[in-house]
């Protein structure tokens, strides 16, 4: 479970950051007129104060990401200790990281921007003008690659799921359904914005047409290549654990570990494909002869992009290669962000909620005297009658059977809160691993299985609830 979790953990770290790097290390570069998102005349590129800010910028992102992926690798190996101190510790991370990399990222792009306006380095032929090319406008939604694929690899999910669906074990059902929705969503969000790619992909870059042709076309292949091979990838994971989960009739951790593995590489396959779209488009833009360049940065001026006379609420992110931003001139950009806030927070707090009671987990045994048994641990409770105890039985190891964890925690140290057996259905565990005797309850309704790493307290507890 540990080494598990570690590798899960550490290469999603590993990929997160190299993400950002991918996605930021462009705009350290004078490319396209700019360094750091921010327009700056060809004849004043090498000035000493716009070098030595983008110097300083690049080394503290280099010194800010080497720190992050040492920090995220220690955090990674407290999985082996505690599972629930880990989540708080890595939520904690996570929201550092992304906070203060886009806070450095605005910092020195306001920096170099106020150096821009207190040296007048403004060309006015180039200051908020549009420019539209007929040819690529002609070209907007049509594509090398068909976004329609994305629809016939949904109906495969679809089709996939049918035969668990009507045949399949029901001691699976929680692990078959989260699966199936994972991989319908994934699939179901990479469709529209195919769409989008092949509309948005517009922008003229050159006095020559054939050339902003050819760069649209160019970014559209990419893109599209990177999100249906992430999309098959996503589908081949899903279709191999539904399949092999109904043919064998059990799902093992083998099938969990490949289909993580195949998972892992439709990221990595998402992502080389955009890294060679950036690069392929670097190198047509260095061949340019004509150039065009638009000095909107008055709308880049916060750190974020806001213009009023934009109809557009997905932009181009121009600090982040690859990405897009939103036009927080625009209604729907504060609901979108809200939305997705208010999501974000939610699943902390409740990530938070189900965590807490896990860390430094204590068991309560406590018998009332009118006959109520209640045990609970880690935010799980059970109660029961003793009068309605039907059976009572103390065992050296829980029962040979496949306990599947409905709701609950389940780690190298303990399985606590609500599984279901293969054979003896729904129960309840509060099962220390390494102690013994575990103590079986079972009434008309309920099963549960407690040890305690109390010595006695689970033989003084069946003595008084057989008499």
């Amino acid at each position: 479970m540990g080494i598990m979790m570690f590798t899960i953990f550490f290469v999603t770290d590993l990929f997160l950051i190299l993400i950002f790097q991918f996605a930021l290390s462009p705009a350290y570069r004078y490319a396209n007129g700019m360094y750091l998102g921010v327009h700056i005349p060809t004849e004043h590129k090498n000035n000493s104060d716009v070098t030595d800010l983008v110097a300083s910028a690049k080394k503290t992102l280099k010194h800010f990401q080497i720190i992050n992926a040492l920090l995220c690798t220690a955090i990674a190996f407290i999985t082996f200790a505690n599972l629930g101190i880990f989540t708080i510790l890595y939520m904690a991370w996570l929201f550092e990281y992304c906070v203060l990399i886009g806070f450095l990222q605005n910092k020195y792009h306001k920096k170099l921007y106020a150096l821009k306006m207190q040296n007048g380095w403004l060309i006015e032929s180039q200051r908020q003008k549009v420019y539209i090319d007929t040819r690529v406008s002609a070209d907007a939604g049509s594509s090398p690659l068909s976004f329609k694929w994305h629809v016939v690899l949904l109906i495969v999910d679809i089709a996939a799921f049918i035969p668990y669906l009507v045949n399949g074990d029901p001691h699976y059902k929680i692990f078959m359904y989260t699966f199936f929705i994972c991989s319908l969503s994934i699939n179901a969000v990479a469709l529209p914005f195919h769409i989008f790619v092949n509309h948005s992909e517009r922008k003229v870059y050159s006095e020559d047409s054939k050339l902003n042709q050819i760069i649209s076309t160019t970014m559209k292949k990419y893109k599209g290549t990177a999100l249906l091979l992430m999309s098959f990838l996503n589908s081949i994971a899903w279709i191999f654990a539904a399949l092999s989960t109904y043919i064998s009739g059990t799902f093992s951790n083998t099938y969990f570990y490949v289909y993580i593995s195949i998972q892992l590489i439709s990221v990595f396959c998402l992502i080389v494909p955009l890294f060679m779209a950036e690069a392929r488009k670097k190198e047509l833009l260095d061949s340019d002869l004509h150039p065009i360049y638009v000095d909107d940065d008055e709308y880049w001026k916060s750190g974020y992009y806001y213009n009023p006379n934009d109809t557009h609420l997905f932009v181009d992110n121009r600090m982040q290669s690859g990405n897009y931003s939103l036009n927080f001139a625009k209604k729907g950009a504060w609901i979108f962000s809200g939305v997705t806030a208010a999501v974000i927070i939610g699943c902390i707090i409740f990530a938070l909620c189900a965590i807490l009671p896990l860390i430094n987990l204590k068991e309560e045994i406590t018998l009332t005297d009118n006959g109520i048994l209640t045990i609970s641990a880690g935010g799980y409770t059970s109660e029961i009658d003793v009068n309605d105890i039907t059976e009572l039985k103390l065992l050296g190891e829980l029962p040979d059977d496949s306990f599947l964890r409905t709701n609950g925690a389940s780690t190298d140290s303990y399985d606590i809160g609500r599984y279901e057996g293969r054979t003896l259905g729904k129960c309840s565990l509060y099962v220390f691993d390494g102690y013994s005797p575990i103590l079986m309850i079972k009434s008309d309704d309920t099963l549960v299985f407690v040890n305690s790493k109390e010595d006695g307290e689970i033989e003084r507890l069946y003595v008084e609830l057989s008499q």
